[in-house]
């Protein structure tokens, strides 16, 4: 009886679950026009049509996969028993618009995150677009390097369904049909050590680590602060922070690194923590130790005594030391060598029979390969010169900064890539690839106005203009086209110039030039002290090189003038001196220094009258930040053998190169001093870099050097300075002068 029972059962239920009805009709609870293809395609693939048999098991199989096409919060239906199918959609929130949002420094531009974002609007939110939409931003932002950000939007997602809820965000508010997707980029806050660490200098770590923490950057004056994008933790960045604690002798294999979520009021986005935690670093395991002797092992770049002066700070002979004093001797030889350049030096410690060893293996460097572009036309002579490391040499950086300053100092080359390569344990080969500069050549001069008397408007302008062209032919040369005009005065100037470096591959370079003026109404010349109407220059200036960046210089000149009373004068001068110079571009220099001296000396063909005197000149660039400071300071003095001669060598100071705002010649004398400080700060970067400058000039050029100081011209103030391809720098601004006289300059090139 009971198993009659049980089979009857089973009967009853599998007719339950498999009855099936004819359709009759098919209706739906509301307009479902934006997928109505994809659910008639749904029903269709499932056999729900009119006129056909269904079964419950189909519809619910139907339904699921309807809502899988992520349009509806739930989908139901009712079945009567005459076949009328009425299915019943819940649809998720209408979108009339979509907004992104960014808690942060917009690290990705909106456009971009905006392109990666597929959603329909004025229908229902799908939420398989919305997800892919989540995901899309998410991998934007990987695919830029960033990977701590969190996303999510207004969207709320509740028991009781799904909903779209009004919203305020930077300070804009949103409706309840506006979908808005919230990016919180993270910052890295601070560094927090943990554990042992806990007893380092966290803000010597922080330094040496080199990353800009946000909280670091917020407490700088705002000039000082660079881009806010610095303070964001990228792929590069953190392998960057890893590849500098690994060069810090404090951390162990143990030291644990990660990343904490904090909160910081003050800041719109998210903020981090980076944590080191764990033990220092053992070289000895049991604390006191006394050491009495100290050796270093392999060392050949630095002595002992001045490796033993910086670890007798921290470890004196014979007192008791402990594990983290030995790290700090350590740290400091570490030190000791980086600063010197031999930044990939391998140092170990160790402690044995009270003996502290240091074992130091100094790389050398190994094969140095030069690969010039397809297109590169500079001869491989002059390339291989302006490479300073050396095969076989204990490496140091300064020599690889040295060979970057020899190919940007040129002019020649836009860039240099320097690939390190390592060819052994304590071998490391470089790989140099040179990129020649694209530009045709450089424009460089300065124009003036004065109010002329008596003449046109336009007939005060006073100019110069140089065209060069950059080595043209791959051999280290430059032709440079120059003039002068001032139309007030009748003048009329025009040169060319010629210089070679390495000379067929020597240590020698050539200069050499020609100049020809002619001035109706007589010009004055302060190297004669006399008036010309045509005035003939013929020179050439060979230089050579004693090592790097360091030249004997010398100079030869035949002039030929032709006085206003109609008198023709030859001289022929000359100078010899010495020049240092490591400015990493001739043309818009952010550092390194400059230093010419030299004796200077000319004689008339046609009697004993004669000139001698000194030059010396100095640069200095240094850049700290966004900001270029650059200081020249110059001086000299002549003896004029007959000052009643028409040879009378006098200095000028005045014009775009000397004294802005102020006239060219505007003062000329036997001595001269002349000072100019310049502060650059980088407002833009790019093809076109533009630099707000402030400055002060001091000229004075007077026969009595007693008066140098006091009877000279300045000028102060500020402009801007931007770098157009092919044309160089242009500058303007404005300026005053030692009256307080305000006036506007405008010049093409470097002031100095």
């Amino acid at each position: 009886m009971k198993k009659h029972f049980l089979l009857f059962a089973v009967f009853l239920i599998a007719g339950f679950a498999f009855s099936i009805t004819l359709l009759n009709d098919i209706s739906y609870n509301v307009d479902i026009s934006y997928a109505a293809t994809d659910v008639e395609r749904v029903l269709t693939n499932y056999g729900i049509q009119e006129g056909f048999y269904i079964g419950d098991v189909d519809i619910r199989l139907a339904l699921q996969e309807i809502l899988k096409l992520g349009y509806f919060t739930s989908v139901s239906y009712n079945l009567d028993d005459n076949g009328n199918l009425e299915i019943i959609f819940k649809p998720n929130p209408i979108v009339s618009n979509y907004e992104v949002e960014i808690l942060g420094n917009e690290l990705i531009d909106k456009k971009n995150i905006r392109s990666s974002i597929s959603l329909n609007t004025n229908i229902p939110l799908n939420l398989n677009d919305y997800q892919t939409s989540m995901k899309n931003i998410q991998d934007l932002y990987i695919k830029n390097g960033y990977q701590f950000v969190d996303i999510y939007s207004n969207l709320k997602m509740t028991g009781d369904g799904i909903t779209l809820e009004a919203t305020e965000i930077n300070n804009k508010e949103y409706s309840s049909d506006t979908l808005v997707f919230i990016v919180k980029e993270y910052s890295l806050w601070d560094l927090d050590l943990r554990g042992e660490l806990s007893k380092l200098d966290k803000e010597d770590i922080k330094k040496r680590i080199g990353f800009d923490f946000r909280k670091d950057w917020n407490n700088k004056f705002f000039l000082l602060r660079p881009n806010a994008k610095e303070t964001y933790p990228s792929f590069q960045k953190i392998q960057n922070i890893l590849n500098s604690l690994n060069q810090i002798p404090f951390f162990s294999a143990n030291t644990n690194l990660r990343f904490e979520v904090t909160e910081v009021e003050e800041n719109k986005g998210g903020e981090l923590l980076l944590v080191l935690e764990g033990n220092l670093r053992k070289v000895v395991s049991q604390e006191p130790v006394t050491v009495n002797s100290i050796s270093f092992v392999g060392n050949e770049s630095i002595e002992d005594f001045r490796l033993n002066e910086v670890v007798n700070k921290f470890v004196p002979i014979g007192e008791p030391v402990n594990n983290l004093d030995i790290l700090n001797a350590y740290d400091n030889v570490q030190k000791l060598y980086y600063d010197s350049g031999y930044i990939y030096t391998l140092i170990t410690p160790k402690y044995q029979d009270e003996e502290l060893i240091f074992e130091i293996t100094e790389p050398k460097v190994g094969d140095v390969q030069i690969t010039q572009e397809a297109t590169a036309k500079t001869q491989p002579y002059i390339v291989d010169s302006l490479v300073k490391i050396k095969p076989g040499e204990v490496f140091n950086q300064q020599k690889l900064q040295d060979t970057y300053t020899s190919f940007m100092g040129t002019g020649f080359f836009k860039d240099v890539i320097i690939q390190p390569i390592q060819q052994g344990e304590d071998v490391i080969g470089f790989k140099i690839t040179p990129i020649e500069s694209e530009k045709l050549g450089k424009l460089m001069g300065g124009i003036t106005w004065t109010l002329p008397e008596d003449a046109e408007w336009y007939q005060g302008f006073t100019g110069e203009l140089e065209v060069q062209w950059l080595n043209p032919f791959g051999y280290g040369q430059t032709f440079s086209l120059n003039t002068s005009l001032n139309p007030l005065r009748n003048y009329y100037s025009v040169g060319f110039d010629y210089n070679v470096i390495k000379l067929a591959g020597s240590n020698l370079d050539l200069g050499a030039g020609i100049h020809y003026t002619v001035s109706e109404d007589g010009e004055y010349y302060s190297n004669i002290g006399e008036d010309a109407t045509n005035y003939l220059s013929l020179s050439v200036a060979p230089r050579y090189s004693i090592q790097d960046f360091s030249y004997i210089t010398s100079s030869f000149t035949y002039n030929n003038y032709t006085l206003v009373a109609g008198d023709n004068l030859n001289v022929i001068s000359g100078s010899v001196g010495y020049l240092y110079n490591s400015l990493d571009s001739p043309f818009r220099p952010h550092k390194g220094q400059y230093f010419q001296i030299n004796g200077i000396g000319g004689v008339e063909t046609s009697n004993a009258n004669y000139y001698i005197g000194a030059n010396t000149e100095g640069k200095l660039f240094y850049s700290f930040y966004k900001f270029t400071l650059g200081n020249r300071l110059k001086l000299g003095t002549v003896y004029n053998s007959n000052i009643d001669s028409n040879l009378h060598y006098q200095y000028n100071v005045g014009g775009m190169y000397s004294v802005r705002t102020s006239d060219f010649y505007a003062q000329e004398g036997e001595n001269v001093l002349l000072f100019n400080t310049e502060l650059a700060y980088e407002l833009a970067t790019g093809q076109v870099p533009l630099d707000l400058i402030a400055y002060f000039d001091y000229g004075s050029a007077q026969n009595d050097v007693s008066n140098l100081i006091g009877d000279g011209i300045l000028s102060f103030g500020g402009g801007l300075r931007f770098t157009i391809p092919l044309f160089g720098q242009i500058g303007f601004g404005y300026g005053w002068d030692q009256d307080l006289e305000g006036k506007v300059w405008f010049g093409f090139g470097q002031t100095f």
